[in-house]
């Protein structure tokens, strides 16, 4: 009920200012502080609803090497200040549509627009109301190949126009990972020709080596998204634990949560009372990227363990979808174990020495797997080829990217 009163609250705040934005748009009275661009230096505008931690983690490492000027401009529900490693030159929050327009008209002399999703509307809205500006858009989660484009999920329903046109008049494509394969054959649309391969990577600023271990047993780590077991299973059911916490409960392994700083409480309480109960079961509080990676480290393993029989996700999402979380774990250097279905991430585990792979029956007998592997051995093959994924290594084809959309 609370959940349905925060959707209420905020689609009648966005119609309410909506309304008065779009006064102040054509009146020309919003009171937005001018930005302009300095002329020596690629001018970048990052855009977006929701504000995945990526984007500060790259603009970063690009800020560092390369002579960039980047601005952030987010839905003001969907920034989160614990996803911004460093300032970027200047921030911008927006309601509205409106509101959106409004910041756009004072910002000046941007190069490129790095319009990133999953969500696309207010990309698109962008893309639009500045024709004239190189248009790259940034896909890590394609909506369309979740359910595929007959789902009865309202929500997705009215984002498949915007992600399709994002898709197709893109000037260039950012995937992290490999959906937009499938996403092209969904959409019925032709593969964009000036497309980059950039996996999400490592932040080399946070990389832990060799930290003193918890001692009383096996201790196993996830952090990310989490929900109640009595949301729907179609959409939520790979991020719904229960079955897995009983699982390694039985075989006395610590499972502890970090819950995504993005997700509401709300959406996961169920699990407080089984950390009050459980002994082997630990809710940890949401922490900042920053700190993130200094906390896994003081555990034994990561874990993804997203099966395909537990939620109505297609083939095409498991196999080609990739997430932070994974690098995450690598940066914290602590081996992870992966689900054999997510594909794509298990290949990047066993390609760097990073983790290994089990099938959902594998569960059962983890106890018994982990007694049986050199963890120093696999730790130290983790860390000697860790650089090879790392941000300060790669982010160089991502500026010859921008350039090369520029020319």
């Amino acid at each position: 009920m609370e959940l349905l009163f925060i959707k209420i609250k905020n689609e009648l705040f966005n119609r309410i200012t909506s309304v008065i934005d779009f006064l102040f748009f054509y009146l020309k009275l919003h009171s937005v502080k001018p930005y302009s661009f300095p002329g020596n230096q690629l001018g970048i505008i990052y855009l977006g609803e929701n504000l995945p931690p990526r984007i500060a983690r790259m603009y970063k490492w690009l800020k560092r090497k390369y002579a960039i000027n980047g601005v952030l401009v987010c839905a003001q529900n969907g920034y989160n200040s614990k996803f911004v490693e460093m300032e970027f030159d200047s921030v911008y929050l927006f309601r509205n549509k409106w509101h959106l327009y409004g910041i756009l008209q004072k910002i000046n002399g941007a190069n490129l627009i790095h319009a990133f999703g999953p969500k696309s509307y207010y990309p698109d809205m962008a893309r639009q109301f500045m024709p004239l500006t190189k248009f790259v858009y940034d896909m890590q989660d394609v909506l369309g190949i979740y359910f595929g484009l007959n789902t009865d999920i309202r929500w997705f329903q009215k984002e498949f126009p915007h992600e399709k046109n994002c898709l197709q008049f893109a000037d260039g494509l950012v995937s992290h990972g490999l959906e937009p394969i499938p996403a092209y054959r969904v959409y019925g649309i032709k593969e964009k020709r000036n497309r980059l391969f950039f996996p999400l990577f490592c932040d080399d600023d946070r990389f832990c080596d060799n930290v003193h271990k918890l001692s009383d047993g096996f201790h196993v780590v996830y952090a990310g998204e989490i929900q109640n077991s009595n949301r729907d299973k179609k959409q939520f059911g790979n991020i719904q634990f229960d079955d897995l916490i009983d699982e390694l409960s039985h075989q006395k392994i610590h499972f502890h949560v970090y819950p995504s700083p993005s997700t509401n409480p709300l959406l996961y309480n169920q699990y407080l009372e089984v950390a009050n109960t459980n002994p082997y079961f630990h809710l940890e509080k949401s922490v900042a990227q920053s700190e993130l990676s200094k906390e896994l480290s003081k555990y034994h393993y990561g874990i993804i363990p997203f099966f395909k029989s537990t939620s109505g996700q297609s083939n095409d999402k498991y196999k080609y979808s990739t997430a932070l979380k994974l690098f995450n774990f690598i940066e914290a250097g602590i081996p992870t174990i992966c689900s054999e279905d997510i594909e794509f991430q298990a290949w990047i585990l066993k390609r760097n020495y990073a983790g290994f792979s089990i099938s959902q029956e594998d569960v059962k007998t983890l106890g018994a797997k982990l007694n049986s592997i050199d963890y120093t051995a696999i730790q130290r093959n983790l860390i000697r080829n860790r650089p090879r994924l790392s941000l300060a290594n790669n982010i160089h084809s991502l500026y010859k990217f921008y350039n090369r959309i520029l020319q």
